[in-house]
């Protein structure tokens, strides 16, 4: 699944906006803007339709936008009282505006946002209304077929047909692409062949009323198979079996009519005994789920990070114009994203590889001080606990990573729920001394719903990141392999200007901008498809009522 090609549609309403006209109600419209490009400019989606003389429009006019995960996209929602139709809005009565992000909407699926400024307390001028659905055009259905037959011509001659079908699906250019061939049954007129599940998207392109042909035919060892018959059809009339009602066609053979004509019935029949129709959920359905996502980072503090030949001071240094530097860009970067998909806002952070109060180094220690409850107040809470940080702690080596990532493992074990994932951004420098403890501990995470990071800073050794990645192969322990990918590394100088990582570099507008958007493509592009596939190997549905679950009883859904 792609979700960067994900459509996203937005309906809006208002209630109890506010009279601007002295002897009736206003004329409402809404204009949708949303922030975009790397200078943030906001730009023009569209404007609904004027709805006369009420204070609680419910606009026809909705909104397609194309959604990507690894970008923050900011939406305003700005009301206006219409007095005349010259589409100049400076001559027109505001009624309010707003800003949320198209993630929260999602998150949500339904918002209600106060529109500003207000008189004495939020919502007093009205109230805006956003329904976030996602676009789906169905080539993510999958249909399982289950079909026998029965009086098959007889085409051997001292014994029944071996029947087999073949599947094709009609082209716009009226040409045919076959898109199944069924085994071979041997010697019968009545066979039943196995259940067939096959992708919409493959089967008729998501177009349900696309015509499908079904050819039969009598199997020969040296591949001069005889034509029985065929019989052409649609999804929309295959779908009436989904209910369990037995579908019955006539296979034609059309040269055989030909020749015997009105005395030709037919030269057997198809029978649908069944047709289970499932959607194959996307990121986007367990988001409307209530799907929460939780962010922890870990942050590499071990000596190597300022140690000999490390070049502006360190990497922790941070930049006296922007007041970055690579540790707090490549946070920001990927948590401003992530807790739109988090209610309560709380990031578990974490460091490693440094001495806390004289005692010694310690490789798994809460950023903000407190073990008991080692949660940030969202990225700027992270970003403050990370910065006073850096003034109470000694660095120190080696570089281990299993410690943090078995913390978090077990804390995962002991807290999540269905519809919680755990995305975890491990910042390092590289150099891992613990190798093998860290693949152990990788493999046991692929079984629980986690992804990592790894984002690696400065000119450190990343081999062994790469090595952790596993693009090429399924991460192992010794004979055990992990249940699927979950690892994602990258090198944030290949997306920072000119590869610079000093702090100081990171003063043109457009570059850094331009570089975060591409870091956050980069680091957060795997993620969807992560969690679907996840949710998909534990047999977790998303709890949307129109959704089935992927191990629902159907018999029992229905009352069969």
């Amino acid at each position: 699944m792609v979700v960067s090609d994900t459509v996203v549609q937005l309906s809006l309403s208002c209630s109890d906006l506010r009279v601007r006209d002295r002897l009736s109600h206003s004329d409402p419209m809404c204009v949708v803007y949303m922030k975009c490009g790397v200078r943030g400019n906001w730009t023009e989606v569209g404007r609904t339709e004027t709805v006369s003389n009420t204070g609680d429009p419910e606009w026809v006019k909705s909104f397609n936008i194309n959604f990507h995960f690894h970008e923050k996209q900011e939406l305003r929602f700005c009301v206006y009282d219409i007095d005349d139709k010259d589409g100049d809005l400076s001559g027109q009565d505001n009624l309010g505006s707003v800003e949320c992000s198209l993630a929260q909407i999602l998150a949500k699926h339904k918002m209600s946002l106060f529109l500003s400024p207000y008189r004495s307390e939020p919502g007093d001028c009205g109230v805006l209304f956003v329904r976030g659905v996602e676009m789906s055009d169905g080539t993510r259905d999958k249909v399982t077929l289950d079909l026998t037959a029965q009086n098959l011509d007889k085409k051997d001659l001292f014994s029944e047909s071996d029947p087999f079908y073949l599947i094709y699906r009609n082209e716009d250019d009226g040409s045919d692409t076959l898109v199944y061939r069924s085994e071979w049954i041997k010697d019968t007129a009545s066979p039943d062949w196995k259940p067939v599940t096959l992708d919409c998207a493959k089967l008729c392109l998501g177009d349900w009323s696309r015509k499908l042909r079904l050819e039969v035919f009598d199997w020969d060892g040296d591949g001069s198979h005889d034509f029985i018959g065929d019989y052409t059809t649609c999804m929309d009339e295959l779908a009436q079996a989904e209910d369990f009602q037995i579908l019955q066609f006539d296979v034609v053979n059309q040269k055989k009519k030909d020749k015997k004509g009105d005395s030709y019935v037919n030269s057997g029949q198809i029978i649908v005994k069944a047709v289970k129709i499932e959607q194959d959920s996307s990121f986007l359905d367990f988001v409307r789920g209530g799907l929460k996502i939780n962010l922890v980072v870990a942050v590499d503090m071990t000596a190597s990070n300022i140690g000999v030949g490390q070049q502006y001071g360190g990497l922790h240094q941070v930049g006296t114009r922007s007041g970055d530097n690579v540790y707090t860009t490549a946070i920001r970067t990927v948590g401003d994203i992530l807790q739109d998909y988090d209610y309560d806002k709380r990031i578990l952070g974490l460091g490693f590889g440094a001495k806390l109060d004289g005692s010694g180094v310690s490789h798994c220690f809460p950023l903000n001080g407190n073990s008991r409850d080692p949660y940030c107040s969202g990225v700027e809470g992270l970003l403050s606990n990370y910065r006073n940080t850096l003034d109470s702690v000694s660095p120190c080596e080696p570089t281990r990573y299993s410690e943090v990532l078995q913390f978090v493992l077990e804390d995962i074990v002991r807290a999540t729920s269905e519809v919680e994932y755990t995305v975890v951004l491990m910042i390092t420098d590289g150099g891992v001394s613990d190798f093998r403890e860290t693949k152990d501990v990788l493999v046991k995470m692929s079984s629980h719903p986690i992804s990592v990071v790894l984002v690696g800073v400065g000119e450190g050794d990343m081999s062994s990141l790469v090595k952790l990645d596993s693009d090429r192969a399924r991460l192992c322990s010794g004979d055990i392999q992990a249940e699927r990918d979950i690892v994602q590394f990258v090198e944030l100088k290949k997306f920072l200007p000119a590869g610079s990582l000093d702090p100081a570099e990171f003063r043109h507008e457009l570059e850094p901008s331009e570089a975060k958007l591409k870091l956050a493509r980069a680091v957060l592009m795997e993620i969807p498809r992560q969690v679907t596939e996840f949710m998909r190997k534990a047999g977790i549905g998303p709890r949307v009522p129109d959704i089935p679950t992927f191990t629902e009883d159907f018999d029992s859904k229905f009352g069969l």
